[in-house]
C-alpha cells in the first residue's frame, strides 16, 4: 500500500478556496500497514480513501489489515471502494477500523446483501452497478432509531457515536446531542473541527450566535473539513441580513461523514 496526499479544494462564494487534505490509499501488492500508519501520523491526517477495490476482494487479507490499523492505533475516518460482495464480518471489521462511507459496485443479485450488511453497520452508502448506474435515486438515510440500534450495536466505536448525535441534531431533540457526542468526543473522535462544528449548531439553534461564531473559529483552525467554512459564510451572510435583529432562524450544517 501507499499514500498519496490530496487537498480537495471547493471554492467558496466568495472565491476563497477551502481545502480538506486526506490521504488516498493505493494498493501496490503489500498489505504491511505499518508504512501506512507512519505516513499518516506523519502528515497529520485524520481521514483517508482506500480508492482501490483490488485491497477488498481477498477478505482475510481486507480483514487482517482492519485489525491491523486497530493495533497500531490508526485513529483515521476513511472511505472505501468495494466490487465484490462484502460478508458481514469484512463490513465489521471495516467499520471498527474507522471507515464510514463504501461506495459499492456489484451485481443486481449482490447489491441487496451488500446494502443489508452496510445498514446493520451504520455505513454511508453508495451503490451502482458496472456501468455506473445507481440503484437508488437518493442517498440512502437512517433514522434515529436506526442510529440509535447501531451506537447500541458498537458501544465503543466513536463515529456511531457520532452518527447518533448528528442525527439527534437533525431530528431537533438537542436535548439529547450532548450525551453521544461526548461519548464520540472522550473515545477520541478523530475529526474535532465535525465535533466544533456540530456544538456550533446547537448554540445556534438554541441562539447563540456569538457562541456559534466561536466554536466555528476555533474549529477552522488547519485544513478543516468544508462545511466550517460553509457555515461560517452562513452565519456571516445570516448577521450581514439582519437575521439577529429580524428573528430569522440561524440554521447551520452538521455534517457525518468524511467526504466534503
Amino acid at each position: 500500500m501507499y499514500l498519496e496526499t490530496r487537498a480537495d479544494r471547493p471554492v467558496a462564494k466568495d472565491g476563497h478556496v477551502l481545502p480538506f487534505a486526506h490521504g488516498v490509499v493505493r494498493h501496490d501488492g503489500d498489505w504491511d500497514v505499518a508504512p501506512l500508519a507512519r505516513e499518516v501520523g506523519e502528515r497529520g491526517l485524520a481521514a483517508l480513501a482506500f480508492d482501490d477495490p483490488v485491497l477488498f476482494r481477498d477478505h482475510a487479507s481486507a480483514v487482517a489489515m482492519c485489525e491491523s490499523m486497530r493495533v497500531l492505533d490508526m485513529n483515521v475516518l476513511w472511505s472505501a471502494r468495494l466490487d465484490t460482495v462484502p460478508t458481514g464480518g469484512l463490513l465489521k471489521a471495516m467499520r471498527m477500523a474507522g471507515c464510514q462511507q463504501v461506495d459499492m459496485t456489484l451485481d443486481p443479485d449482490e447489491a441487496a446483501e451488500g446494502l443489508f450488511w452496510a445498514r446493520r453497520y451504520g455505513f454511508e452508502v453508495g451503490l451502482g452497478n458496472g456501468e455506473g448506474a445507481s440503484y437508488v435515486a437518493e442517498r440512502i438515510g437512517y433514522t434515529v432509531a436506526e442510529r440509535e440500534e447501531i451506537a447500541g450495536r458498537l458501544p465503543g466505536l466513536h463515529a456511531a457515536q457520532f452518527d447518533l448525535a448528528v442525527a439527534y441534531f437533525k431530528a431537533r431533540r438537542y436535548r439529547d446531542v450532548m450525551l453521544p457526542l461526548g461519548k464520540a468526543m472522550t473515545l477520541g473522535f478523530p475529526l474535532n473541527e465535525l465535533c466544533l462544528n456540530l456544538l456550533a449548531c446547537l448554540s445556534a439553534a438554541k441562539h447563540y450566535p456569538g457562541q456559534a461564531a466561536g466554536l466555528l473559529a476555533q474549529a477552522s483552525y488547519g485544513c478543516p473539513h468544508p462545511v466550517v467554512f460553509r457555515n461560517r459564510e452562513l452565519l456571516k451572510s445570516w448577521l450581514e441580513s439582519g437575521g439577529d435583529l429580524k428573528g430569522v432562524r440561524l440554521e447551520l450544517e452538521p455534517a457525518g461523514t468524511v467526504s466534503p
